[in-house]
This record gives C-alpha cells, structure tokens and sequence, in this order.
C-alpha cells in the first residue's frame, strides 16, 4: 500500500484502485459507539475485509514468515476466489485473494 497522508488522527493509504482511511480511537470521541472502545478483547471479531488483487499464496507465506496468524491456507473457494485468510491482531479477519481463471 501507499501511504498517502497520516498524523496522530488518520492515515490515507491506496493499493491500485482501492483507497482505505484508518482513524485512530480519539476521532471517534462524539459517536454514539464511543464507550466501546476501550473494552478489552479482540475488537475485529466478526469483522471481516476482503482484498481482491494480491497473490495469496505469496500473502500466505508472507505472513506465516512473519509469525501472523492464518486462520485458512490458501485454497480455490466456489464462489470464484482463490485467497487466504488471515487474523490481524485486534481479531480482523482479511481474506486476500484473487479472482480464479
């Protein structure tokens, strides 16, 4: 990914086409989901993002070099994807892939 823009508030990153925008906890203050965010626990869980475009293979070795968490290996799935899923360390669970031939 490029990283576009950041500070303490936000980051701007882009990887091709898909532009993605993290905010840190302290931009959430006046929403209603607010108290939730100092909750302890894995706050991605049930939370899932797909990212279409990136070798999971290669994504999949990456990680498992690194020591990250892969959920599911890579593998054909029915609906058309070839991807792995992976666990960030706040529970988020990505599913990196490509479309299959």
């Amino acid at each position: 990914m490029t990283l576009h823009y950041s500070d303490e508030d936000m980051a701007a990153l882009q990887l091709d086409v898909t532009q993605i925008v993290l905010h840190a906890d302290h931009t959430y203050g006046k929403q209603p989901w607010a108290p939730r965010l100092p909750e302890a626990g894995k706050r991605g869980l049930g939370a899932e993002i797909r990212i279409l475009g990136i070798d999971p293979d290669a994504a999949e070795r990456r990680a498992r070099e690194r020591g990250a968490t892969v959920l599911l290996a890579a593998r054909d799935w029915p609906h058309g994807w070839r991807d792995v899923v992976l666990e960030d360390p706040d529970g988020y669970t990505f599913a990196v892939g490509s479309a299959l031939p």
